[in-house]
This record gives structure tokens, sequence and C-alpha cells, in this order.
């Protein structure tokens, strides 16, 4: 199995490691999140879980800081993630009114082309999630996409969280490619 860009190296001691230290930080990052979360459109819950992949990413530098560091370091990663979706979120209110005039019509009152992701049809997203491969992959996605947290995902596929949470970002990446830009990539994806 392919790991994450800039991830630590694939040991089965470090994956335990890893997993060690996530379950221990766990608790903690989500009673921040929920407090930052409170009242607001973002879950606290991936909002932890791109902190810890984050972490993950990060862990080879992490394991040799002490637990002050390492605590700074985490609510600073889950504080910016939060932000970062707040910035969004609102960009996405206040640019709502102006995106609809420009997907309406542009300049020389022509449709405004569409995104990529307004391209792909719900058959060729379909299509891309059977061919995600390893099979674990494909079942997490699908339980994610059901609206299942990961920790019920995790009990459902007897993981732990910390694995679902990889496996939902390399089915995210594989989904990333399968449904790339160009429609040649589209077109060969319909043949199979």
């Amino acid at each position: 199995m392919r790991e994450p860009e800039g991830s630590i190296p694939v040991g089965d001691g470090q994956h335990r490691q890893f997993e060690a230290f996530a379950r221990a930080r766990r608790p903690g990052l989500l009673r921040i999140a929920r407090r930052l979360c409170a009242g607001g459109g973002i879950d606290p819950e991936d909002l932890v879980q791109e902190t810890l992949e984050r972490a993950y990413r990060n862990f080879d530098r992490l394991e040799g800081e002490n637990a002050g560091a390492v605590s700074v370091w985490l609510s600073t990663t889950l504080s910016n993630r939060f932000l970062d979706h707040c910035r969004r979120r609102r960009t996405e209110v206040l640019g709502a009114p102006m995106l609809r005039l420009v997907q309406d019509v542009d300049a020389q009152g022509e449709a405004a082309p569409l995104e990529r992701w307004e391209r792909v049809s719900r058959d060729e997203f379909q299509r891309a999630i059977d061919q995600l491969r390893p099979p674990h992959l494909r079942e997490a996605y699908r339980l994610h996409v059901a609206g299942l947290r990961y920790r019920a995902i995790a009990q459902q596929l007897r993981s732990t969280e910390g694995t679902v949470g990889r496996w939902l970002t390399e089915a995210r990446q594989a989904l990333r490619r399968l449904l790339g830009d160009d429609d040649a990539s589209r077109e060969g994806m319909a043949e199979t």
C-alpha cells in the first residue's frame, strides 16, 4: 500500500507508534475541536482527523520533541485547520451570489465553462469508486459517504480510526487521479 506524500516510512513499528500517539492525543484534540466548532457547520471529528493526518506526515519530527512542544504543534495545527475551514466557508458565503452570476453568463453572453466536478456524472463517479483498490479503500470511502463517522467505520472494518483516516485520504487521492481534469482519463474510465 502506498503512503501519502511526505509521510513517515512505512515500518510496522512506526505505524504502531503513530497509532498509539493518535489514540493518546485524540481525546484532547476532540475536546478542543468541539469547543471551536460549537454552533458551526464544521465537524469536529473531521477537524481532528485532518490534524492527525498532518501529524502523521510530520511524525518523524514530532516523536523527537517533548510533550509540551507536541501539544503546542497539535493545537496550533488544529486551530489553523479550523481557521482554514472558516475562511473557506466565509469566501463561499460572500462569493456565492457573484459566482452564480459568473456561472450563468460570462461577458460575451455565453455560458461559463463547467468546473471539473460539474463535468463528472454520477455514473462516472460511481465507476471511479468501484475502481478503488485495495478493497478496504473502497469500503471505507463508501461507508464515509453513507454518513458513518471514522469511529463507526473503524469498528465495522475492524481497524483503528487513524488507519481509516489514512484509507480515506488515499481513496480521495485515487479518486482525484481517476477523475482527473482531462477528458481522456474519463473516456478511458468509461470503457472499463
